[in-house]
């Protein structure tokens, strides 16, 4: 994520980073001055659930204190992001580039972005 697009979507919403990472993306974080824009981390490694298990983006939900159906997920993947986060109820927002399979380049669905400058515009009227 670019940090412009971080620094305007933490100005006006919390933030929760879900992860399937390796339990050192806090650090990761820190070391590029990315860690203040987000209220908490969901690091498949940590918390022992992986993407696409719903559950993790549930976590997610719990750490913002928030009903699903009040929380918009951005992903790049349609299988591991898109589909559980609606499951849940999420909102979503597809960043859909060259995607990861052919299978996943055919999905179609109505909130595709290609550029996450694009949520700004969306969400934030910049």
């Amino acid at each position: 994520m670019s940090r412009p697009v971080l620094e305007g979507l933490a100005a006006e919403y919390p933030l929760v980073l879900v992860s399937n990472f390796y339990g050192n993306v806090e650090a990761v974080l820190k070391d590029f001055n990315l860690d203040t824009y987000f209220q908490k981390v969901i690091e498949s490694a940590v918390v022992g659930v992986r993407k696409p298990d719903p559950k993790i983006f549930s976590l997610g939900c719990e750490a913002l204190h928030l009903d699903p159906h009040n929380v918009l997920v951005i992903g790049d993947s349609y299988r591991k992001d898109i589909m559980p986060a609606e499951s849940l109820g999420c909102q979503v927002l597809w960043l859909k580039g060259k995607g990861w399979t052919e299978a996943e380049d055919a999905q179609m669905h109505p909130n595709i972005i290609s550029n996450l400058g694009e949520v700004l515009s969306l969400l934030c009227g910049r």
